[in-house]
């Protein structure tokens, strides 16, 4: 009979032999991603005058278009956005002349753009934005000099052009889009249009005036749908929306376009410091809960010892929720990334990668390798977050506190329990809670399209990287309004944005907050990529749904 010690030395043998030949079998399979897949040549961009087209984006930013979780229709000022509308109609004449544009949403404060297709038999595709921004604190309500109005270089709503930047409130979430799609569609339309006339769109205030295009029909109808209130869950101009759409009969979309990913020059760190374009396809739920703590107060001077108070209870359950295990999983659409960005990376992390995207012990060792050792953004990406947002209570200085509140967005009650605390949990309210959304296929006819039209428009970002950038799918850790229409569409949610940020140079971190600003050079290139796209999507041959 073997001993105790052989059977232990023959199953760790066996455990190695395993171990080592799926090592070889993932090597063998890293080999297909040895190079990048061939990329398509340069697209011939509609003639563009680049600077009237971004004078026209900066004139957007200085509307204070401020969203506002207190009032009705969730605007700061209605005649702001009203005036915006106005702006809008000047500056694009052509969308406003040629297509129907309706004002839609509570208070017909969101827009609705339909461009009729020739074949209305053909699913329609969705381009979507918003542009409402978060407000700009001033120093007096924050407490502080940190955020506020007086830090940032440029006025928040100044649309300034400085040292190679558009600076202001929206330049990057995300204003920059709705100008980009209207300026998109402008051109398309002004090449139409000479070619009915033989001659150019004639005289205007806004874009087209004296600005050459090509030829551009579309045979599926495309949809542009601008959110009054994104920020706030888009409740009152995204979900109105879609349920205008819904009641229309429109509810077998091709395809919605969001907001969500970007062009990052400086790579995806530490995979790869090729530029890569990130596009989303699927985002996170998102839920907020109010947790209430009780206490039975009494004077500061005389604090009970036996953890009643809301301090000993804040820290038991603070420290419970630090100390819960957070499962890391690598599934679509982050494991899709990981090999995406495989042939861009040595061959020892390409083995990883692929690794990534097949179920057993190696996907499961990389998940929480990455949970523990990838950072903040890469760790978000593998498994749950949790987030404490909000802490209130108190009414004096020398009085104990009895009740606090403190606002988190995820696994309350599971916790209170392991620390012993009696928390009272409850959801927020409708508008700030949704389920995660389902995955749009990496490998499908749309995600190509989407890699088609990138790689056609972004051959060269910087001096001395000539090329296209990687394309990679990824998991949006926010909200868009895309949730609203993603059971509108049979094709899913693509969510990018064709401009460029730099992580090192701390653009991700102005989104939200002081200084926001975008490169003024991303301008041009998402009007020609955005006016791809829609050939893609929407032009001859682009066919019925999974042709």
């Amino acid at each position: 009979m073997p001993s105790l010690s052989n059977v232990i030395a023959l199953g760790l043998l066996g455990v190695g032999l395993s171990v080592v030949g799926q090592l070889a079998l993932l090597y063998k399979e890293s080999l297909k991603y040895a190079k990048p897949p061939d990329t398509p040549a340069p697209f011939v961009c509609p003639s563009l005058d680049e600077v009237a087209a971004l004078n026209r984006f900066r004139g957007l930013i200085a509307f204070p278009s401020v969203s506002n979780a207190s009032r009705e229709d969730h605007v700061n000022d209605q005649q702001v956005f009203r005036d915006m509308v106005s702006y809008l109609e000047r500056s694009y004449p052509l969308v406003w002349e040629r297509l129907q544009v309706e004002k839609v949403g509570l208070n017909g404060l969101s827009l609705l753009i339909t461009w009729p297709g020739s074949r209305p038999e053909l699913p329609p595709v969705l381009f979507v934005s918003h542009y409402d921004v978060v407000p700009v604190t001033h120093g007096s309500e924050s407490g502080s000099e940190s955020g506020s109005e007086e830090q940032w270089i440029h006025p928040p709503f100044s649309g300034d052009l400085a040292d190679g930047y558009v600076w202001g409130r929206g330049s990057a979430d995300i204003k920059f889009s709705v100008a980009a799609l209207l300026q998109a569609a402008t051109q398309l339309l002004q090449g139409g249009q000479q070619q009915q006339q033989g001659e150019g769109a004639g005289e205007g205030e806004g874009a087209g005036e004296g600005e050459g295009a090509f030829s551009f029909a579309p045979e599926r109808t495309i949809l542009f749908a601008f959110g009054h209130d994104e920020e706030l869950g888009g409740w009152h101009g995204a979900n109105a929306t879609a349920a205008l759409l819904l009641s229309r009969g429109v509810d077998q979309l091709d395809l919605v376009v969001d907001e969500g990913g970007a062009v990052l020059v400086d790579g995806m760190r530490p995979f790869t410091r090729t530029p890569v374009a990130m596009v989303g396809l699927a985002e996170k739920g998102y839920a907020t809960l109010t947790v209430t703590l009780r206490s039975p107060g009494g004077h500061s001077s005389m604090p009970p010892t036996d953890g009643s108070d809301l301090l000993s209870q804040i820290w038991r359950l603070t420290t419970a929720l630090k100390l819960m295990p957070t499962p890391a999983r690598l599934q679509p659409p982050v494991s899709d990334m990981l090999v995406h960005m495989a042939p861009y990376t040595p061959p020892w992390m390409r083995v990883l990668l692929v690794a990534a995207g097949r179920p057993g012990l190696l996907n499961r060792l990389l998940a929480e390798l990455l949970h523990r050792l990838g950072g903040r953004e890469v760790g978000s990406l593998v498994a749950p977050t949790l987030a404490l947002t909000r802490l209130t209570g108190g009414v004096a200085d020398n009085v104990l506190p009895q009740r606090g509140v403190m606002g988190f967005n995820a696994r309350l009650r599971r916790a209170a329990a392991m620390a012993g605390v009696k928390a009272e949990v409850a959801l927020s309210g409708q508008d700030l809670m949704w389920p995660a959304s389902r995955v749009t296929p990496a490998d499908g006819r749309h995600f190509r399209l989407m890699r088609q039209a990138i790689q056609e428009t972004w051959q060269q970002l910087q001096e001395g990287q000539p090329g296209p950038p990687a394309v990679a799918p990824f998991l949006v850790m926010g909200g868009t309004d895309s949730k609203h229409y993603a059971a509108l569409s049979r094709g899913g949610v693509l969510r990018f944005v064709p401009y460029a940020l730099n992580k090192s140079a701390g653009d991700l971190g102005r989104i939200h907050a002081t200084n926001e600003r975008i490169r003024a050079d991303s301008f041009p290139r998402a009007v020609c990529t955005y006016a791809r796209l829609m050939q893609l999507l929407a032009g001859p041959g682009a066919g019925p749904y999974g042709q």
